[in-house]
Order: C-alpha cells, then sequence, then structure tokens
C-alpha cells in the first residue's frame, strides 16, 4: 500500500519502463499467482483430513482463512513502503523469489499453529507481489486501465482455472499434498529469477544502489561528519524499526483519508464483498461435495475449475464492455446479476444445478474487482499504488471473515445455511452499485 504524497522526502520517480514488457511480465506472473491461489482451496480436503485426525475442528482448520487475510494486509502495508525504495518492477522480483522460499519452508511445516504462521508468512509475500503487479500495470497502461485489469486479472482466472484440474490429476494419483505445495514454490523461484533478468534489461538502474541527491542551487555543501558514517550496531535495527514503523503510519494515516471519500468507501466495500463471496464459497465447495454430494476427489476438486472458467470469461467480456458502459453501470449490471444467480448455490440439492450456480456465481463476480480498481485509480490517477493497496486490503479482510464464519455456521447447521447468510453480502452489493450509479456522473475527469 502506498502512500498519498510525500513529495518533500521521496526520492523522483525513475523514468516510466516500456509498457509491453512490463504488461508482459505482469501478465505472467498473475497467470502464476492464479495457481498459488487455487491452491489451498485444492488441498483443503486433505488438509482437513490431516488435521482432523488430530482432533481439530472444522471451525480451528477455518483459522487458516484469517492467517491468511492478516498476512494479506501486512504484505500490502509493507509493499507500500518497499515500492517507495525500490519500485514496482524489482518489489516483484523479490517478493517472488520470497514467495518460492516461503512457500518450500511451509510444505514442510508439520504442526499445526506452525503451518498456520507460515501461511501467513506466505500471505504477506504474495499480497506484495500482488500489489506490486497491480500497480506496476495499472501505471503502464494509464490510458485503458479498465481493460488493462480487466485482462490482467482475466489472466489470473486462466491460471485459476486450469490448475485445479491439475491438482485433482496429480492428487488423485496419490501425491502427497505438500508437494503439489513446494512445486508450487518452485515455479515462483523460475518467475523471480526471469523477472530479475528483465528488470535489469529494460532498467538496470534499477539493480544499482541508490546514490545521495546532491544539493540543491544555493545549498551550501556541507561535509559528512566521520562519526555520523558509524553507526553502532544495536542502533542499526532500531534506526530500521523506527523507520518502517513511521512509514507504516504515514500510510495508514493517507489511506485512512482515501477511506473518507464515500465513492472510494463504496469501492472498498465491493473488494470486501467479491471476495467474501469468492472464497467462503472456494474455500469450503470441494470438502463440501466431496463429503455431501459424494464427488471423487477429481470432480470436487474440478468445481473451483468451473468458477474460474466463468470469472475468465466474465472478466474478458468486462474488458470489452466496461470502458463503453461506464464503470459503475458495468459493476450494477454484475451485482444484479449475482443476486439473481447466487440463489442457485444456496437451494440446489442436485450436483447439476449446483454446478450451473457455481458458474453463474463466477461470471456474476468477475469484473467487479478489476473495475473497482480502475473506478478508484481514476479517482487518484496519482496514486495507483495507494489504491491498488487498500483496495487489496479490502479483499484481505474478504478472505478472512466470510470464510470463517461459513465454517462456524457449518458446524453449527449446515453449509447452505451458511450460504444463505453470506447471500445478504450480495443485497448489500446491488445496493452499493446502485448509489454509484447516481454518484459516477460528479467524479468523471
Amino acid at each position: 500500500m502506498a502512500k498519498l504524497n510525500r513529495a518533500d522526502t521521496a526520492p523522483a520517480p525513475a523514468a516510466p519502463a516500456p509498457a509491453l514488457p512490463v504488461t508482459a511480465l505482469g501478465l505472467t506472473g498473475y497467470l502464476f499467482i492464479g495457481t498459488a491461489a487455487v491452491l489451498i482451496p485444492s488441498v483443503m480436503p486433505f488438509i482437513t483430513d490431516e488435521y482432523m485426525a488430530t482432533g481439530l475442528t472444522l471451525t480451528a482448520i477455518g483459522l487458516i482463512f484469517p492467517a491468511r487475510a492478516v498476512g494479506g494486509i501486512l504484505g500490502n502495508l509493507l509493499a507500500g513502503i518497499a515500492s517507495d525504495r525500490l519500485g514496482y518492477s524489482k518489489l516483484v522480483w523479490i517478493a517472488a523469489l520470497a514467495l518460492a522460499a516461503s512457500m518450500v519452508l511451509v510444505a514442510g511445516a508439520g504442526l499445526w499453529l506452525l503451518f498456520l504462521a507460515g501461511f501467513a508468512l506466505i500471505s504477506i509475500v504474495q499480497a506484495s507481489l500482488t500489489t506490486g503487479i497491480n500497480a506496476m500495470v495499472a501505471d503502464a497502461n494509464r490510458d485503458s486501465r479498465a481493460r488493462a485489469l480487466n485482462v490482467l486479472h482475466g489472466v489470473y482466472a486462466v491460471g485459476a482455472t486450469i490448475s485445479p484440474l491439475v491438482f485433482a490429476v496429480v492428487l488423485e494419483q496419490g501425491v502427497p499434498w505438500r508437494w503439489t505445495m513446494a512445486a508450487t514454490g518452485l515455479i515462483w523461484l523460475a518467475y523471480g529469477a526471469g523477472a530479475l533478468l528483465l528488470v535489469r534489461r529494460i532498467s538496470p538502474s534499477t539493480a544499482s544502489p541508490a546514490v545521495p541527491a546532491p544539493p540543491a542551487a544555493g545549498e551550501p555543501v556541507r561535509a559528512q561528519d566521520p562519526e555520523q558514517k558509524k553507526t553502532p550496531k544495536g542502533g542499526v535495527m532500531a534506526s530500521i524499526f523506527s523507520s518502517v514503523w513511521d512509514e507504516l503510519q504515514d500510510v495508514l494515516t493517507a489511506n485512512l483519508g482515501m477511506l473518507r471519500n464515500v465513492g472510494f468507501l463504496s469501492l472498498f466495500l465491493i473488494a470486501f464483498i467479491y471476495n467474501g463471496v469468492a472464497f467462503s464459497l472456494l474455500g469450503w465447495v470441494a470438502l463440501f461435495m466431496q463429503e455431501s454430494a459424494g464427488f471423487s476427489t477429481f470432480s470436487s476438486i474440478s468445481m473451483i475449475s468451473v468458477f474460474y472458467v466463468a470469472l475468465t470469461a466474465g472478466r474478458f467480456l468486462c474488458a470489452a464492455y466496461a470502458e463503453r458502459l461506464g464503470y459503475a453501470a458495468t459493476l450494477l449490471i454484475l451485482a444484479a446479476g449475482l443476486v439473481l444467480t447466487y440463489p442457485l448455490v444456496i437451494f440446489s440439492t442436485t450436483a447439476a444445478p449446483l454446478v450451473i450456480g457455481i458458474f453463474l456465481t463466477g461470471l456474476t463476480l468477475s469484473g467487479l474487482f478489476p473495475t473497482a480498481l480502475a473506478y478508484g485509480t481514476r479517482l487518484y490517477p496519482q496514486h495507483s499504488g495507494a489504491v491498488t493497496g487498500v483496495l487489496n486490503v479490502a479483499m484481505t479482510i474478504g478472505t478472512m471473515l466470510p470464510p470463517l464464519w461459513t465454517a462456524v455456521f457449518s458446524d453449527l447447521w449446515s453449509f447452505q445455511t451458511a450460504l444463505g447468510i453470506n447471500y445478504t453480502m450480495a443485497l448489500l452489493l446491488l445496493a452499493v452499485c446502485l448509489y454509484l450509479t447516481r454518484l459516477e456522473p460528479r467524479t468523471k475527469s
């Protein structure tokens, strides 16, 4: 999450990187992010079996979603600090390599609390990577942000569509689920290395350390006190933590200011509801289909692919029409569609209507976040990093609360009852989008 404005202390902006290679780098990264995003939903039945055998309840296992969300929020905050110092391109390859290392380490974690902590670490790094890619692509395509971001998230959906099928085939052959996590880490290792090479080619200066800025005209040149060059070892860490804390305070203050804008607050709610509805369904659907409907491992995990097939198609449709229809109108159409189609998921008692409901839910959720992100960058065109970070925080909160309360209500009553409670989010979404259609004429630039 980036700060809105610190012109007095921020370094001079670097020359923009060429749009085509930067966009290609972002698209490739988002393809792999789609793969990583569906890994946990795909292996959730295996995680549940392994840890319920140790005496954990479904609610306790559901804590994996808050762990992910807390890590995501911290990652978005740290992404703003890192991007100020490194630039988005450099942040992307560093985060990719860190993600590779953390996934391999967590694949070997056996204790539940250690697994939760490691998964939070993965989420911190992945959120930083996601924020960096979104802002990098938005800045590289300033004349067509909605189109570029919908295509970006459409590519994410392609990765999320294909990957569950691959995971299902591998897992059905008896390959341990932890091996799939380690293999996904190796994918990020290859991507991070490739991103490093590309960034150094298109922007060699990013590989060099920053040098002090020359004094302003008329400012006397001061010799540095030799004693100032030496920092006591004990003071180094204190200085770093103090700097990070100051940055976090600035980030929070600036971005809370954005949320005082009622239009942007509406976009925050849209991002929350989008991920809340999606993850409360995707996080548990494979387990539900396997235990309640008697689906095989392959068929139950394939439901995630059904969702993402629809999400992919919908995002490319939104990429084609969002600019012409207008952002608010696009959001309203999607919200109305969700209100009409989500009851199929809630009330279906056989496989066919449930599959149709999952497909239509993915279709109507498809363009909500990228279109909301484009709307936000239009409200704050000079602060795409801050907009991306704030809306990503909304999404990470959406991955925390609704999936957790879905587990609690499923433990108390049933999965259908939990989904029925989640339907209130669809109704709230419709109300928010109706408000935005009235607000948009006043916010168009």
